[in-house]
């Protein structure tokens, strides 16, 4: 903490300060209603008048803080009366001057100090008026000038005092003069001396030269009433008090003192002060009035401005804290105020835009033609003389206190508007002008406009531009507000439990059903509206808030008109008021859609997370660039051995074999460019070393952080690795043994057919026949699932060479031909295959095409075309196969190329066949780095095409 440094002019400032008087003097209520003012106008809870004394900082006045004064060495306005300008610290934390200080480490828990030097009037700085918050605060260069203006009033009360007091104390010390040269009538007597009589005229029978300086008359022509008499030159309304003074004086032998006024022949009238007594010793008048008269014009005038000042800081103080409500009604106060303080009959605040003068406010007599709302050409009002068309040349202020001269007989507005006097000040708003205050009579006036009435009307005009400058921020403000999607508004609840919305945005009417009037008035009807089920939430909330006062916010339903209950969120800061009450700043928003959403999306979240954890297949999510588990389920746990602690410490390497790094890498690749992998097969490492089959397939996904991660299907494929082996065991035990006899009853049947043992009856040779074909249909099954076996265990050999493709095509087709003459069906290929080269395993291709086209000629129709052709697409070759039969249901579509799978299985199908020929074209043709697959034909039928790789 740093200790206020001592100002050079110490003594001198001292001594300043203890002439004011002002210390321990007690409370003044004029100072008070500064500081009250500063409570309101800036939103404190400390406002104070401080005087820095020589060990001390008193405070005159004190709203908020109950201690009258500090310590000198701790005080912050022992800072602020080093220089003039305002001392402003918005956070004392952050100053290494005040961060330690006592007054900041405990109460009143200083963080914001605002404090304007109070001068004397030689300039010496008094003290501060200062405002504290308990809180960090912004302070704009526009509440530093109000600020300003307020500490000057509060030097305006101190120099009035002061200038009371010492012309106080000159005029009892000029009496006192007065009275001791009394003693000295006779030889030296200032002022007026007289003897007079008692009589209605006051008949004067000596009075000494000197009174021509207040009547302007000669001695000579007062004495016995010679050309004018004294009782004539006594004000008309002073009359009776200068009577009813020297009659109880002479009743009861006393001297009267009296103060009246007397008119002076040019220059009006002038103030006196009479002591006088009645004197019995003169021989020729039974009573003689005998006494002296000073001119207290000076001194009286000067009172009279004192007066007039306190008049007008009372006036605009009251103007200041009118409980008037609107802005309306404001100005119409202070155009009241401001008319009947300046003896005007007219009283206007006008709007002037370009060369329109609009009156916006007015305070008038009964019969004024004058309205609110009334237009006139700026030229002829003489507010022209305020508004120049130029800003810069503007002139702030014009006081004419009689119109009939010839400066202003030209101007249009002498003709116009006439008038007698006229007063006005420019009023600015955002530092610009924007119209006038101004006041006016019919009539002249009979003296010039003092200081005081001029001080007054500036000092009006700067209350509003105040106003109309507030007000305009807040028009701004509610107008940006009605365009946001939620309400902005305050919410005060009073120590009493009364609740209001003093500010809130148009949107209120659409949550609440009440206008931002009526919620300024009450919010009960507001919370009526909440949902019954959620009123005692909402009312907790507040509650909390209020007392710890920390950031309030709650979601809750309320019955908004024309809709029924919807969702609100709500959110606010709360502040602690001077009063008690507590100020809450906030928002609400309808978030009726979000709310729902977020209530559908957990539910989906919830169900997914069900299917999730018990889905029998292993589910997990990994980091891609570490392979770190993130998630997982227990499907995918179970066959490890592992925890669930244990396993998400893993990485996806961690449980691969390292020989699977190939088809790990080739995966990788299919996800980085599709987004997915798999499914391929490979080997999990359990915690024991040993390993399980696994089936995987997965797709890459972004997180909304930007992580990638891999969502994967991870399949324990065990069972179905001995259920496969066991079948594939089967099929050859089958068909190996099968095979030696089958060709053996083959080979009799074969002969019987051929006539070995001579001519068979007809019966006989048909079932002959048809045991025949069935052998034939068994060994081609035979055949089928011994390749079919051979392919799937990788032992079939595939010889890949160059070859070109036409001749090999031309071989598929003429392998099929004695099958076509079978069914009246032809192969059409086109008139010359492209010339293209294929790196395949030729007897395997010819394999393939002979299985689609054998498939094609037998769903074909009777005398149908099957159509062969070959389309080349740089790298890439494919052979289409087309029939014009039945085509392939959707619903088998996917199947097609499995083991054993037929369309139509029953014991009759029209069309017979093993189910393997499609399973083995595909096996070829993936072993030769190729495809196969299906699409309807337009217009009907199958077509089944393969893909091939171009040889380069």
């Amino acid at each position: 903490m740093r200790t206020p440094s001592i100002p050079d002019n110490e003594a001198e400032r001292q001594q300043a300060l203890d002439e004011t008087e002002l210390l321990n003097s007690g409370a003044d209520p004029r100072f008070d209603r500064i500081t009250r003012l500063c409570l309101d106008l800036f939103s404190v809870p400390i406002a104070l008048v401080s005087l820095i004394d020589r060990e001390r900082q008193y405070f005159k006045s004190r709203q908020g803080l109950d201690a009258s004064e500090t310590p000198r060495d701790i005080s912050f306005c022992g800072h602020a009366i080093m220089g003039s300008e305002p001392l402003i610290i918005e956070n004392v934390l952050d100053d290494m001057r005040f961060c330690d200080n006592p007054l900041v480490c405990g109460a009143p828990d200083i963080r914001f100090y605002a404090g304007m030097p109070i001068h004397s009037s030689e300039g010496y700085r008094l003290g501060t008026l200062c405002l504290i918050d308990n809180q960090p605060r912004q302070f704009s260069e526009h509440s530093v000038a109000q600020l300003k203006n307020l500490a000057g009033m509060v030097e305006d009360l101190i120099w009035t005092d002061i200038y009371q007091r010492r012309e106080s104390t000159a005029l009892q010390q000029q009496l006192q003069t007065s009275h001791d040269e009394m003693a000295s009538l006779i030889n030296n007597i200032p002022g007026i001396t007289f003897r007079c009589l008692p009589d209605k005229s006051w008949t004067m029978l000596y009075i000494s030269n000197q009174v021509d300086t207040i009547s302007g008359y000669a001695a000579d022509d007062l004495i016995n009433n010679k050309r004018v008499c004294y009782a004539d030159l006594i004000h008309p309304d002073d009359v009776s008090v200068v009577d009813d003074a020297v009659t109880n004086a002479m009743a009861n032998n006393e001297e009267w003192h009296i103060e009246y006024r007397v008119r002076h022949r040019t220059l009006g009238f002038r103030w006196v002060e009479e002591r006088g007594k009645c004197i019995e010793t003169d021989p020729r008048h039974p009573q003689v009035l005998e006494g002296f008269i000073i001119d207290i014009t000076r001194e009286r005038n000067a009172l009279t401005q004192l007066e007039r000042h306190h008049q007008a800081l009372t006036v605009l103080t009251d103007i200041a804290f009118s409980c008037h409500g609107s802005l309306d009604e404001r100005i119409n106060h202070a155009l009241q105020e401001a008319k009947l303080y300046l003896r005007a009959e007219l009283a206007i605040v006008s709007e002037v835009k370009g060369e329109v003068y609009t009156v916006n406010w007015i305070a008038g007599p009964p019969d004024t033609t004058i309205v609110a709302g009334q237009q006139f050409a700026l030229k002829d009002t003489w507010c022209q003389f305020l508004m120049a068309e130029n800003p810069s040349s503007t002139t702030q202020e014009q006081f004419i206190a009689d119109t009939d001269r010839p400066e202003f007989q030209q101007h249009p507005c002498y003709k116009t508007a006439p008038l007698g006097s006229y007063a006005g000040v420019v009023i600015n708003v955002y530092d610009r002008p924007w119209g006038t205050l101004n006041v006016s009579s019919a009539k002249a006036r009979s003296e010039d406009y003092n200081d005081g009435e001029k001080l007054f009307l500036r000092l009006l005009g700067n209350w509003l531009s105040d106003v109309l400058t507030q007000n305009l921020s807040q028009q701004r403000l509610t107008k940006l507000a009605a365009l946001l999607p939620g309400t902005l508004y305050q919410f005060r609840r009073f120590p009493d439990g009364r609740m209001v919305f003093p500010y809130s945005s148009p949107q209120i009417e659409t949550l609440y059903g009440i206008t931002p009037e009526q919620a300024a008035e009450d919010a009960i009807p507001a919370f009526e509206r909440i949902h019954p089920g959620d009123i005692e939430t909402v009312s907790r909330s507040i509650e909390h808030s209020a007392h710890t006062l920390e950031h309030w916010q709650s979601t809750y339903q309320v019955n908004c008109p024309g809709k029924g209950y919807r969702w609100i969120s709500g959110e606010a800061r709360p502040e602690k008021m001077i009063d008690g009450s507590t100020l809450w700043h906030g928002y609400l928003q309808d978030v009726h859609e979000q709310h729902q959403a977020r209530l559908a999306l957990e539910q989906s979240e919830a169900r997914l997370r069900s299917l999730f954890d018990f889905s029998p297949i292993g589910i997990a999510l990994n980091d891609l660039a570490t392979g770190q588990f993130l998630d997982l389920n227990d499907a995918l746990i179970a066959p490890t051995g592992y925890t669930r602690e244990e396993f998400v410490s893993l990485s996806y390497w961690d449980v691969t074999p390292k020989e699977y790094e190939p088809e790990e890498q080739k995966a990788l690749a299919s996800m980085q460019s599709t987004g997915r992998y798999g499914p391929f097969e490979k080997e999990y490492i359990r915690k024991d070393g040993s390993r399980y089959p696994v089936r995987l397939q997965g797709m890459l996904s972004t997180e909304l952080d930007g992580k990638k991660v891999i969502w994967s299907l991870v399949e324990d494929i065990t069972e179905r690795k001995k259920l496969d082996k066991m079948k594939d065991e089967f099929i050859a035990t089958v068909s190996h043994e099968l095979r030696t006899p089958l060709t053996s009853i083959k080979g009799a049947l074969g002969l019987l057919n051929g006539g070995a043992t001579g001519e068979l009856p007809p019966k006989a040779n048909k079932l002959l026949h048809t045991a025949e074909r069935n052998a034939t249909r068994l060994t081609l099954l035979i055949n089928d699932l011994l390749d079919m076996e051979k392919l799937v265990a990788g032992k079939m050999p595939i010889q890949k060479q160059k070859q070109d493709l036409g001749s090999l095509l031309d071989d598929a087709i003429e392998s099929v031909k004695s099958y076509q003459h079978q069914t009246q069906t032809q192969i059409r290929p086109p008139n010359n295959w492209p010339a293209v080269t294929v790196n395949v395993d030729g007897p395997r291709l010819i394999q393939a095409l002979t299985n689609l086209l054998s498939n094609a000629i037998k769903f074909s129709p009777e005398g149908e075309w099957v159509d062969v052709s070959v389309i080349v697409d740089k790298t890439l070759v494919e052979i289409a196969i087309r029939d014009r039969g039945p085509g392939v249901d959707l619903a088998f579509q996917d199947r097609l190329f499995q083991r054993f799978s037929q369309a139509d299985s029953s014991d009759n199908r029209k069309v017979a066949g093993t189910g393997l020929g499609l399973a083995i074209t595909r096996e070829i043709c993936q072993q030769m780095d190729g495809d196969v697959g299906y699409r309807d034909a337009e217009g009907g039928g199958a077509l089944f095409f393969i893909q091939l790789q171009v040889a380069q």
